[in-house]
């Protein structure tokens, strides 16, 4: 075997879900530029950290909020979505490694509608129930982590510390990912090497390596990389720029023009490549960037969710993310839970053309299903 300056490793259980949630009609996917507004209103915010952001998830949850509401409200969602009605979420095939849950609790006695209590079941596969937010809060927050923990593989086990009183329901969507490498690095070859900070730094960290004919692609000022996992069209996709000296620059360019463009740049060539094994845990408040994106409405007394409870009374609170990564030799787990409080408006080789693609330096990373982007995250410090 070749030995090479930059290379890492280890190991990892990975568990496959039964079922999953997908949209019946290429319409439901997550519109690519709804995914990199996204992800460049949230990492604009936490430009020295770690980052992982589901644009699948956040969907999923935004699409069921959807259903309840009327409008303004609505019609802020479905431009910032590109999309103007839902489409029922099916169940995937046996075996799939994602798998997608939804839920949402109500407050025990206040009225919800059939219609939208109908909608959620049929069209999302969510679970309803009843909880007394009012009275007993602590049991609430103690059932929807239950849920959380179970529906992602107890990756992501507390979701809330606590809820308002005034909370009178809690809508819930989680997906959970797990692949092996279609093949897996070679775990005797990973070793310590240099990964490069963003102020030009070195740190030492566990380095991963391969060296076989991969899907490669690069444009004036990105390289891109695919590592097929087992599953027939899953993959992460690795993008790396050319020059690491502006990365922030770099970073706010890739739309979804640019991303169309790379991956139809991509073709088979030998490939020695090298990245960190590793694992990113975000907690993303998404009020705010949500806002700038479109959807303010959701959030003040003007809010029109009439077609959960037939009034206006009530208003988006909070909308988090909470998300996990872990990148190994022998393939990739991932969870995500995105969840929206409601409530009352009163309270607030020499002789080969061998190319390179040492990731020891910051990137993006994304988890793919096809076109549809699962996952999306960016690499800059090893823990």
């Amino acid at each position: 075997m070749k030995t090479y300056s930059k290379m890492f490793a280890a190991v990892v259980a990975l568990t496959f879900g039964t079922a999953a949630l997908f949209a019946e009609q290429d319409g439901q996917k997550p519109r690519n530029e709804f995914v990199f507004q996204l992800y460049r209103s949230i990492v604009q915010e936490k430009s020295e950290e770690n980052v992982a952001v589901s644009p699948y998830c956040a969907q999923l949850l935004l699409d069921l909020v959807r259903s309840g509401a009327a409008g303004e409200t609505k019609a802020e969602i479905d431009r910032l979505l590109a999309t103007t009605e839902s489409v029922k979420w099916t169940a995937a095939s046996p075996g799939s490694p994602l798998t997608t849950a939804a839920a949402l609790w109500t407050q025990q006695g206040h009225s919800f509608l059939p219609a939208f209590l109908n909608t959620a079941r049929r069209n999302f596969g969510a679970s309803v129930e009843q909880a007394d937010f009012a009275g007993n809060p602590d049991a609430a927050v103690q059932r929807i982590n239950a849920w959380c923990a179970e529906k992602t593989k107890e990756k992501i086990t507390v979701l809330f510390e606590e809820l308002a009183p005034t909370t009178r329901c809690v809508l819930a969507g989680a997906i959970h990912f797990a692949a092996d490498w279609e093949e897996p690095f070679d775990a005797e070859a990973t070793s310590d090497a240099p990964f490069t900070l963003l102020d030009g730094t070195e740190v030492e960290t566990r380095m991963m390596y391969r060296d076989e004919r991969l899907k490669y692609g690069e444009t004036d000022d990105t390289l891109i990389l695919e590592l097929p996992y087992k599953n027939d069209g899953y993959a992460m996709l690795l993008l790396l720029p050319k020059n690491a000296t502006d990365f922030a620059k770099w970073e706010a360019g890739i739309t979804s023009a640019k991303w169309n463009a790379l991956r139809a740049a991509m073709k088979r060539e030998d490939v020695e490549m090298c990245m960190p094994r590793f694992t990113v845990e975000c907690d993303l408040p998404l009020n705010e960037t949500l806002k700038q994106l479109g959807m303010p409405t959701a959030f003040t007394g003007d809010a029109d969710f009439s077609k959960m409870t037939g009034t206006k009374g009530l208003l988006l609170n909070e909308v988090r993310q909470k998300t996990f990564v872990k990148v190994d030799e022998t393939g990739t787990e991932a969870a995500a839970v995105t969840v929206a409080v409601m409530e009352l408006m009163a309270m607030p080789d020499m002789d080969k053309n061998v190319k390179q693609f040492f990731a020891d330096r910051p990137f993006l990373y994304a988890i793919v299903k096809g076109d549809t982007v699962l996952f999306l995250g960016r690499f800059i410090r090893p823990e």
